[in-house]
């Protein structure tokens, strides 16, 4: 599918690639990987055409179709969520042009074979991209991607960056092209959606290049890795694990061969010293010299410097960290919390879980101080030290600054020599510490915000997707320090892999539903962290076989089906039936309308039973988790009845 043959790349005096090579075979799963800045989202920009090559070439298979998910937040001047999702006309059209293309080669008696099969393929298409299909499968891809049905006509000006990444994404998904191009998928979605995410893309039916620092997932879907190294490109078979093995296995031959090589080139260099200036040796030693400038150097990969740290030490906190006491968040007539009650006790390590939009980072606002509630009381104990890592923590970075001056408001007291230590084990040596933050990478920025964090000594971290923009070194390496580390810990992360290891115990944050104040948003949940992995999973596989379900709907009639009743039919009678099949397709809309709402309410319903289900003081009493589960069974008996009832609307209105 796609072929790069010798391309070499250069910015300015930044050479990323220098005569590579490599390959993208049909239904592949590609796991593109390399430090920060080796060059890997530039890799994806000259495959889409967006760039060229300096030298050598980027060869498509003909009649590819790209499909590109990029870093940046879309920007949408109007429109709701499904209108976007759908909006594919012009691929539609040039679809239909080429059909017509290939039927008038054909009408010229041309019996192409290569044409006859594309044919095909155009037609497939079409029938995939048919309206009624491409609706019920783009409600299923944004059903899978977190969206409510009510959320389907909302105006996409309501939602924040994230979703409408989410929107953007679900369009590239639904448009199926033969090769998806996915640079960080993973960084705005929730632990649901990204195991959706995985359970679609192993069963995708086109080929898939993708970047991202979640190892678990590129672990569960790769068979491939492109690593771009040493300005090359190196191939491997395989997951990341298996990737790791040969590629300990590569290097082990490389270092014999180097040596080798090294035991060689000083034999020769040592006949021509010797004898270069003897008129009888003569000849030799120029034939020797002439076999060392031909002779093609065996390069060892640089040793890459890494991030080695410990968090600074502080003063212990009083066994309470932090207290919340029915604290309520508003943000004008959009409610977040409502009585929120919890205690978090000394070194604790918690994982605070739950869908985007629930209110995670507004949580962690509020635990560091960064953000008063709206009603209620938070309590810091005795001799709490905050370190508060955001999410858009390195955008707040001062760009007029530099790598250097940043760090140093943070520490002024220290020394400019151990501020350039902190700077150094974050990777920014010598001249580096001059560069302006403006010109820093996201990666970057995320290690000077990393770095700022370190220079303030803590006893309680609250970390909020602290693994994005850090490459996987970097991330190793955090983690060993976090495990090291001897403070309190609340953390916010979708990265499976990071998680794991670091904490010992789950609060799932469930949104405020209107009407329902009473309820705790707050859930403990009863299980190690890979538990409620396990539980997540299970519940996206309902969700699937839901999804499912909305997407089926009757195949609409064909020409020669309807001509059995209308081919004689007057003008009139065509009128009336016209007239009767638009006012009953009005009345189906309405009906639709309707169960889309008692679904949400039920879905809501559903979710504060669940809830409740996991209380502790229900756990002990059996004879209320008793009349929860009835009602439970109740509400997904209703669920289902509803559902069943939307898609048989559906399907009749489509």
């Amino acid at each position: 599918m796609i072929q790069v043959q010798g391309v070499s790349k250069q910015y300015g005096s930044k050479l990323l690639f220098e005569n590579a090579d490599g390959f993208i075979g049909p239904q592949s799963r590609v796991a593109l990987i390399g430090p920060n800045g080796a060059g890997k989202s530039t890799l994806i920009r000259l495959i889409l055409g967006q760039e060229t090559p300096d030298t050598g070439r980027i060869v498509r298979s003909k009649h590819l179709t790209l499909g590109h998910l990029a870093q940046e937040v879309p920007k949408y001047q109007s429109g709701t969520v499904l209108s976007e999702v759908t909006k594919l006309e012009h691929w539609l059209e040039e679809l239909k042009k080429e059909r017509t293309q290939l039927e008038n080669t054909f009408a010229s008696g041309s019996e192409d074979v290569e044409a006859l099969e594309r044919y095909g393929e155009v037609l497939h298409k079409l029938e995939r991209y048919e309206e009624s299909r491409l609706e019920a499968k783009a409600k299923e891809i944004l059903m899978g991607m977190g969206f409510k049905v009510s959320d389907f006509h909302r105006s996409l000006t309501e939602f924040s960056g994230g979703w409408l990444m989410r929107v953007a994404f679900s369009r590239v998904l639904l448009m199926e092209p033969d090769l998806l191009l996915l640079d960080e998928p993973t960084n705005h979605l929730d632990l649901e959606s990204l195991l959706w995410l995985e359970s679609f893309l192993r069963d995708y039916a086109g080929a898939i290049l993708m970047i991202s620092h979640d190892t678990a997932f590129l672990n569960a879907l790769s068979t491939e890795i492109l690593e771009i190294d040493q300005k090359k490109i190196f191939q491997y078979r395989g997951n990341l694990d298996s990737y790791a093995l040969q590629k300990a296995e590569r290097l082990e031959l490389l270092k014999a061969q180097h040596r080798n090589q090294q035991v060689k080139i000083e034999h020769l260099e040592s006949f021509i010293n010797r004898f270069k200036a003897k008129a009888s040796k003569a000849k030799q030693a120029q034939s020797r010299v002439k076999q060392l400038e031909k002779m093609e150097r065996i390069e060892l990969p640089e040793e890459r410097a890494t991030i080695r740290f410990r968090f600074p030490t502080a003063t212990q906190s009083g066994k309470e960290v932090i207290t919340l006491k029915d604290v309520a968040v508003n943000f004008g007539q959009k409610h977040v919390f409502g009585n929120v009650n919890w205690t978090l006790q000394r070194k604790s390590r918690v994982a605070i879980a739950g869908i985007n939009g629930a209110g995670k980072t507004t949580l962690l606002r509020l635990l560091s101080g960064d953000l008063d509630p709206t009603s209620g009381e938070i309590k810091f104990g005795h001799q709490v030290q905050v370190g508060y890592y955001a999410q858009l923590q390195s955008e707040a970075l001062d760009m007029k600054s530099t790598i250097l001056e940043e760090l140093e408001k943070v520490a002024p007291q220290l020394p400019v020599s151990q501020v350039r230590g902190i700077a150094g084990a974050f990777l920014f040596t010598g001249d580096a510490v001059e560069k302006k933050c403006s010109v820093l990478s996201g990666g970057e920025k995320a290690r000077v915000a990393m770095a700022k964090l370190l220079l303030s000594p803590s006893n309680f971290l609250i970390l909020d997707e602290p693994t994005n923009h850090l490459d996987v070194e970097s991330r190793e390496v955090l983690m060993e320090a976090l495990q090291d580390y001897h403070g309190t810990v609340v953390l916010v992360s979708h990265d499976r892999d990071f998680m794991a290891p670091l904490v010992d115990s789950v609060l799932e944050l469930q949104p405020y539903v209107s009407g329902k104040k009473g309820h705790p948003q707050l859930v403990q949940f009863l299980g190690s962290y890979e538990e409620y992995v396990q539980k997540k999973m299970k519940d996206i596989e309902a969700l699937g076989e839901q999804t499912r379900s909305l997407s089926k709907s009757e195949a609409p009639a064909t020409a020669a089906g309807a001509g059995s009743g209308e081919l004689g039919a007057s003008p009139s009678n065509s009128y009336e039936n016209r007239k009767t099949a638009d006012r009953e397709k009005r009345s189906a809309e309405r009906k639709r309308v309707v169960l889309e709402e008692e679904i949400q309410k039920l879905e809501e319903l559903k979710m504060d039973l669940e809830s409740k289900m996991t209380h502790e003081e229900v756990l002990h009493h059996p004879d209320k988790l008793i009349q929860l589960s009835k009602e439970h069974k109740n509400c997904e008996k209703s669920l289902g009845e509803k559902i069943t009832e939307w898609e048989r609307i559906y399907g009749e209105s489509s």
